[in-house]
């Protein structure tokens, strides 16, 4: 879009130029300059008799070009505007706001006016509600022509179009799964915002957030990183397809309590902390699961060393490795990396001497070829112990 770009209304398309509900409950979420914008479509509407240059709303609202963009942004994000574009050309569909009531239903649009003014705020501008029995009239009664299941399908359809976000089922389904929000304001909003991007119904958001959830706790975060997982095309060697689907069929409290009862031990309370550190930095359990397996094969011990799995945590949240499969491959990268450089190393290898090698301040100490089989070896093993007892 450009100031000499052109635009013209949508004929029959008048809207209603009560403002009370724009000041009093979108105008604290869009802004001055989005309201602007709005009351000047809705003022400067002529029925789409001519073509207009968007300079001309530059020049009256003393707009610059990204203020003008940003505000066409926030009022189609909150649907009062649909903008139609045809090569250079623009149509500019207006949509009446709803009524202050039917702003208060729809949950999010209720968060976030929240958000900016808080609870009590909103809660003084809810309508008070009636006692009594209701005295009204089917319309059929009225227009024998209608049934009465036509009239009702199209009261529930527009009282489920005013909040597509059925927050009040989501939190009857976390009840029962013991579920709980980490700061329910801003994950609402999150999880709004997801369902939205993804096309997700309120249901399809509930189940990928009780999939991700950190301690019976929803991870906004962890959803993210499932939402941005994508198809690995990789020939896996038979241990790798194992380890792949140990790590995807568990838990990571599953998956190391499993471990642990192969090298007969229990989970430590410090053990718990560290798969609650490396869930808060995103990571899906299927990742944790890889880690925790190439952590334990690193020491002959029924103790995980915590502090080398929180430094592969880091560098696998760094690397956003976001699936098992990815994981897996990192794994195998590193191994092909510290045999060449051992290949490397045997081949300009100095002459002997009677200096040992550890007095050499650049000298690494690397993992023997032996030691690599006996490691590969004892995750076999392991891993055939997790998958007859997963069965």
């Amino acid at each position: 879009m450009k100031p000499n770009d052109r635009f013209s209304f949508v004929k029959n398309n008048r809207v209603s130029q009560d403002t009370s509900s724009m000041v009093q409950c979108y105008l604290p979420i869009i802004g001055q300059e989005a309201l602007s914008l709005y009351l000047y479509a809705v003022t400067f509407w002529d029925g789409g008799q001519k073509e207009h240059l968007f300079a001309a709303m530059l020049n009256h609202l003393n707009f610059g070009m990204d203020t003008l963009l940003k505000a066409f942004k926030t009022l189609t994000a909150m649907k009062l505007v649909t903008l139609y574009q045809q090569g250079e050309t623009y149509s500019l569909l207006l949509h009446p706001p709803l009524s202050t009531q039917e702003f208060l239903q729809h949950t999010v649009y209720r968060t976030l006016l929240e958000k900016m003014i808080g609870d009590s705020a909103v809660a003084a501008m809810r309508q008070e509600s009636v006692e009594g029995e209701p005295i009204s009239v089917a319309l059929s009664q009225i227009f024998p022509q209608l049934s009465d299941e036509s009239a009702s399908q199209e009261t529930s359809s527009s009282q489920s179009a005013s909040d597509d976000f059925d927050l009040e089922h989501f939190r009857q389904l976390m009840a029962r799964d013991g579920l709980r929000f980490q700061d329910e304001t801003s994950d609402v909003l999150a999880l709004f915002a997801i369902a939205d991007e993804q096309r997700w119904t309120w249901f399809e958001t509930y189940q990928v957030a009780k999939a991700t959830a950190v301690s019976q706790v929803i991870s906004v975060k962890r959803i993210r990183e499932k939402i941005a997982q994508k198809p690995v095309t990789s020939d896996f060697s038979p241990k790798e397809a194992t380890i792949i689907r140990e790590a995807k069929r568990k838990t990571a409290l599953q998956f190391l309590a499993e471990i642990k009862q192969t090298r007969k031990g229990s989970i430590t309370q410090t053990e718990r902390d560290l798969l609650q550190q490396m869930a808060a930095l995103g990571l899906l359990d299927e990742v944790i699961n890889v880690i925790l397996l190439l952590t334990f094969n690193k020491v002959d011990s029924a103790n995980i060393n915590e502090k080398y799995a929180m430094k592969v945590a880091n560098d696998y949240a760094y690397q956003n490795i976001r699936s098992a499969e990815e994981a897996v491959l990192r794994i195998r990268e590193r191994g092909q990396k510290a045999k060449t450089q051992k290949q490397n190393q045997n081949q300009t290898a100095p002459a002997k001497t009677n200096v040992p090698k550890w007095s050499n301040p650049e000298y690494k100490n690397t993992s023997s070829a032996e030691e690599l089989e006996e490691m590969e070896r004892q995750t076999l093993e392991l891993l055939a112990k997790l998958d007859n007892g997963g069965d």
